[in-house]
C-alpha cells in the first residue's frame, strides 16, 4: 500500500531529488548543458548528504549500488562544473588590459571541457546511469522502516556538524593554527544540505537564519572559486610553457592571476565579517530551532550499534557514543 503524502515529508524531498538526478542526469551526459550539469551535481550532493543522515540506521550493502552511481556523477560532472564556472568568472572581466590573457585562458578552458565531455560519455551511458539510479527503491524502503528516527538523527547531525562548522569559522577568524577555508567550506554545504532536509521534514526555520548562513556561504563559494581560477591560470601557463615561448602573455597571465586572487581575498574577507557579524548568533538560533534528542531507533542488532558508534566516531572526532 502507498503510504499518504506527507505522511514522511522527509521522504517527499528526497524522492524529488532523485527525480531531479532522473531528469537532469542524462541530459548532463549527452549534451553537457550547463544547467543540467549544476542541477545533476547539486542533486547528487543532496543525496549524499540524505546517504550520510542514514547511514548508521540501513543496510550500507542495500545503499551501495545507488551511493557508487550518485558518487560517479557527483565526480565526472564535477570537473564539468567548475569548468563552467571559471568560464562564467572569466566571461565577466571587460577590461581591456586583462581581455587577451582571459581570451587565452578561456579558450584553453574550453578545449578541456570537450576533454571532459567526451571522458564524461564513455564513462557514463545514460541508459545505464538510469539503471542504477533505479537502485534508490531499495533503500527508500529502508529508509521508510526508520522513519521514526529521522527527527532525531536529523538533530544529532544538524548539532555535530554545526559545532565543527562553528569550530572551523573561529578558528578562521582568529588565524587560529589548523584554520582551513577549504574545509569550512565543505562543512558548510554538508550543514546547508542537512538543514534543508530539516526544513523540508518539517522543522520550523525561520527564513532570516537560512537566509544569513546562504551568505556567508556564497561568500565561501565565490573565495573557492576565484581561488580555483586562479590556480587554472598559473598551471595552464606552466603546462603551455608561455613564459619559454611568449613572455609578454605570461606576464598578462600573471597579472590576471594577481586580480583574481585579490577577488578570492576580498570574498573571504567577506567571510570573516559575515562571521563576526552574524554567524555566532545564527549557530545559536539552529540549536534553538532543531531539538537534540536520542535517537528513536528500531531496536538494533550488535552490528548496527557498533556501525552507528563508528559513524559518530567519524564524524565527531571524541569516540563511541555514550550510553
Amino acid at each position: 500500500m502507498e503510504e499518504k503524502k506527507n505522511e514522511f515529508p522527509l521522504l517527499d524531498h528526497l524522492d524529488g531529488v532523485v527525480e531531479v538526478l532522473r531528469q537532469t542526469a542524462p541530459c548532463a551526459v549527452r549534451q553537457s548543458d550547463v544547467e543540467a550539469v549544476h542541477d545533476a551535481r547539486v542533486a547528487s550532493r543532496r543525496m549524499k548528504a540524505a546517504l550520510d543522515l542514514f547511514a548508521p540506521v540501513i543496510s550500507a550493502r542495500r545503499a551501495k549500488d545507488f551511493s557508487r552511481i550518485n558518487r560517479s556523477l557527483r565526480r565526472r560532472l564535477g570537473a564539468l562544473r567548475d569548468l563552467d564556472v571559471m568560464l562564467s568568472h572569466l566571461s565577466r572581466m571587460k577590461s581591456a588590459r586583462r581581455a587577451d590573457a582571459a581570451q587565452w585562458v578561456s579558450q584553453r578552458l574550453r578545449d578541456l571541457r570537450e576533454e571532459e565531455i567526451a571522458k564524461t560519455a564513455e564513462d557514463l551511458q545514460p541508459a545505464r546511469v538510469l539503471a542504477r539510479l533505479g537502485t534508490w527503491w531499495g533503500v527508500r524502503e529502508e529508509i521508510i522502516a526508520v522513519q521514526e528516527a529521522a527527527a532525531s538523527l536529523l538533530g544529532e547531525s544538524v548539532h555535530m556538524q554545526l559545532d565543527a562548522f562553528a569550530d572551523q569559522a573561529e578558528r578562521l577568524v582568529q588565524g587560529a593554527p589548523g584554520n582551513d577555508p577549504h574545509q569550512l567550506r565543505i562543512a558548510g554545504k554538508s550543514l546547508r544540505y542537512t538543514l534543508e532536509m530539516a526544513k523540508a521534514h518539517g522543522i520550523a526555520i525561520p527564513k532570516s537564519v537560512l537566509a544569513g548562513f546562504k551568505r556567508i556561504q556564497t561568500s565561501l563559494g565565490l573565495w573557492h572559486d576565484y581561488v580555483v581560477l586562479t590556480e587554472r591560470i598559473l598551471s595552464e601557463s606552466v603546462e603551455q610553457e608561455v613564459s619559454l615561448h611568449d613572455p609578454p602573455r605570461q606576464q598578462a597571465l600573471l597579472n590576471l592571476a594577481g586580480v583574481t586572487l585579490k577577488r578570492a581575498q576580498v570574498y573571504l574577507g567577506q567571510v570573516f565579517e559575515h562571521w563576526n557579524q552574524e554567524g555566532r548568533e545564527l549557530a545559536a538560533q539552529i540549536r534553538q530551532c532543531i531539538p537534540l534528542t536520542k535517537p528513536a531507533l528500531p531496536e538494533a542488532s550488535p552490528a548496527a550499534e557498533t556501525k552507528a558508534a563508528v559513524a559518530h566516531e567519524e564524524l565527531t572526532g571524541t569516540g563511541p557514543i555514550a550510553s
